[in-house]
């Protein structure tokens, strides 16, 4: 063991350090959206000049590339799931989730046909299944509960950041040196960001290095107190050592039980399908799905409103969804917010804002400067929204399962529990992403611009109910109030 510890890598404390894996996860979200924004902004050039795709079918092959990309999402959740809670080691389903966006950005680089697009297409959506499910998961394991809120939206901020960026820095560096330089600038930004990944080193790793025992295998409950398990009547049972410092904080991930080595693990259709059965992931990710549908839908749709309404140009199309991605600054800010007054109450008012700002953009139908200035701020009220309800409730899924490991620990035991919730988080990212921008293209063809706010509105209203009534009670608002409240011993039945 001195040995190990007396071999320790160049710059450990930096590389191991939690601000250097957030800067990571920040990076793997960023480097994401800005490849999904890049080839947006690209798509309908290379299906008509590179291509040779009619322009009357160009709306086709576009809309194909997205549906196929959310799909892969969708589809490539379970594959997500199972190569993050296979290797313990985060690096290993990063690099598998990076070598796929580079091969996705090179493929739509050099290819011609549009069937090698849709194949780019298919790669880059199971590249952002790998690296959120990893991303989230490598926080979670590494950060303690009761500074989750704020890492959490610090890691998220950059896919916010990515979106808009992304076409601005590729309209420029398109008009300014032509097509292979932006996939070029791309692939840029995907090595950099395998640096990163490269660079730090996990919390497993780590803990040997420092000789301390695996913190993701040890066993207790969210008080921090260990855990034993019993066999009783053929049924497993929960008790804790007493004498366990109570005021111990770890990160969530390392609270995973230990199991009898007579009991069998739950097969991983147990565990999902409990999760999809559980009513407070339920509620999580319905807010999380209605969120990306507003964010997906605003991206499709608004460009289109301020060209056919103000008539401006790419760029001060771009520039003015600034409005909408400034508000992610606030993320930490609001993972804080929520783990100090309660998740469903933060959530909801995030969901209000958005949808008080959306239904309002209705007022703005004409080309004037009231009309333009009204746009901006609402976006902006739009996007601070959009922050405030995705945050507390993608921090608050791995609180979810901590609870569901209290009520059901022979089910929910294996610490792999929360990337398989993390993994069905990254197929409602995916559906969103499709359903955002056909439920938008629909309304504002057949309802206009006002029909289609106001559904969005809507939408953005309808999160409020399940998050409200079945996200946990803000008393539990993290699992450590969770673990002074519940008095578990070898003979307690749940509740």
């Amino acid at each position: 063991m001195a040995d190990i510890m007396s071999r320790k890598p160049y710059l450990f404390d930096l590389r191991a350090s939690k601000q250097l894996i957030g800067i990571a996860v920040f990076s793997t979200t960023f480097t994401d959206e800005f490849l999904y924004g890049i080839i947006v902004s690209v798509l309908p050039f290379s299906l008509t000049v590179r291509s040779g795709v009619p322009e009357a079918d160009v709306p086709f092959w576009t809309s194909t590339a997205l549906a196929v990309f959310g799909l892969a999402m969708v589809l490539g959740a379970p594959i997500a799931g199972w190569v993050v809670g296979k290797y313990e080691r985060r690096q290993i389903p990063f690099l598998g989730g990076l070598s796929c966006a580079f091969g996705a950005t090179l493929s739509f680089m050099l290819g011609f046909k549009p069937w090698v697009i849709i194949v780019a297409r298919i790669l880059q959506g199971l590249s952002a299944g790998i690296v959120y499910t990893a991303g989230l998961t490598l926080l979670v394991d590494t950060i303690e509960s009761h500074e989750l809120g704020p890492w959490i939206g610090f890691g998220l901020s950059g896919m916010n950041f990515g979106v808009p960026v992304s076409p601005t820095l590729g309209g420029f560096t398109y008009e300014k040196a032509g097509f292979y330089p932006v996939f070029i600038m791309s692939l840029g930004v995907v090595l950099v960001n395998l640096f990163l990944i490269l660079l730090m080193i996990d919390r497993k790793t780590a803990a040997k290095h420092r000789g301390q025992k695996d913190p993701t295998k040890c066993s207790c409950l969210p008080n921090g107190n260990p855990t034993k398990i019993a066999i009783t009547n053929g049924k497993r049972r929960l008790s804790t050592v007493e004498d366990a410092d109570p005021t111990t904080s770890t990160p969530l991930l390392s609270r995973c039980h230990e199991t009898s080595p007579v009991v069998k693990f739950p097969s991983w259709w147990t565990v999902v399908g409990g999760f999809i059965l559980n009513p407070r992931i339920r509620a999580a990710l319905y807010g999380c799905l209605i969120n990306t549908i507003l964010v997906s839908a605003m991206d499709t749709v608004l460009p289109i409103f301020i060209r056919q309404t103000f008539h401006w140009l790419s760029g001060a199309t771009g520039a003015i969804s600034l409005n909408l991605t400034i508000p992610s600054l606030i993320g930490p800010f609001v993972g804080m917010t929520s783990d100090k007054y309660g998740v469903r109450m933060i959530s909801s008012i995030g969901f209000t804002l958005a949808a008080v700002a959306v239904a309002l953009l209705t007022l703005t139908l004409h080309d004037d400067t009231k009309s333009k200035v009204m746009t901006c701020a609402l976006l902006y009220f739009v996007g601070i929204g959009l922050n405030t309800s995705l945050t507390p409730l993608v921090a608050e899924i791995p609180r979810i399962v901590n609870i569901a490991q209290e009520e059901q620990p022979d089910i929910y035991s294996d610490k792999s529990a929360v990337t398989e919730a993390y993994m069905l988080l990254d197929a409602v990212f995916g559906a969103g992403t499709v359903l955002g921008p056909l439920l938008s293209d629909i309304a504002l063809e057949k309802l206009g611009w006002t029909g289609c706010t106001t559904m969005l509105g809507f939408l953005s209203l309808s999160a409020i109910v399940p998050v409200w009534k079945y996200v946990v009670q803000d008393m539990f608002r993290n699992a450590a109030d969770l673990g002074k409240m519940v008095h578990l011993d070898p003979n307690h039945k749940g509740r």
